[in-house]
């Protein structure tokens, strides 16, 4: 009991335990349409197994509410399909609207084209024109207006009316 090995762990527990039964033969059970042969055998597994009992019982309890549950289900899938187009005749969505599709892609196109000549047929200016640039040489720390001689300055002619009036 205090072996802590998962192989002997597995061995232990499954060496009691009853094969389950597949899917088919407990819906089978719960029907009874099982084959003689095979009714013995799932009946001793079902006495061995009270959750497989309980499965069985469980299908047949509700099998009624099931049929009627498909049977309503496929009523309001035929009431509700539309009868737009019949049956044989019948067109994806995409179709439905190709006219519209094939007119909007040409006008497209037709834009991407005009776009495309005017671009081309514009004319073309250099960015800067290299051979009339003028290199300016730098101002800011030059001594060009403590060397020129200053213009005489006129004052102020505001004050040099007449006022004899």
């Amino acid at each position: 009991m205090t072996k802590t090995s998962l192989s002997s762990l597995y061995h232990r527990l499954t060496a009691t335990a009853t094969p389950a039964l597949d899917a088919d033969d407990v819906a089978a059970a719960a029907e009874g349409t099982l084959s003689a042969g095979r009714r013995d055998d799932v009946a001793a597994t079902l006495a061995a197994s009270a959750a497989e009992a309980k499965v069985v019982r469980l299908l047949r309890e509700l099998r009624t509410d099931s049929e009627a549950l498909a049977f309503g289900i496929a009523r309001t899938q035929r009431d509700t399909a539309h009868d737009r187009q019949p049956t044989g005749r019948r067109t994806a969505a995409g179709r439905r609207h190709a006219t519209v599709m094939r007119w909007t892609a040409a006008m497209a196109a037709c834009l991407v084209a005009v776009v495309g000549v005017f671009t081309l047929r514009q004319a073309h200016t250099p960015a800067m024109p290299i051979a009339h640039t003028v290199a300016r040489t730098d101002v800011i720390f030059t001594d060009r207006d403590l060397t020129r001689p200053k213009a005489s300055a006129k004052g102020d002619e505001l004050f040099r009316g007449s006022f004899n009036g």
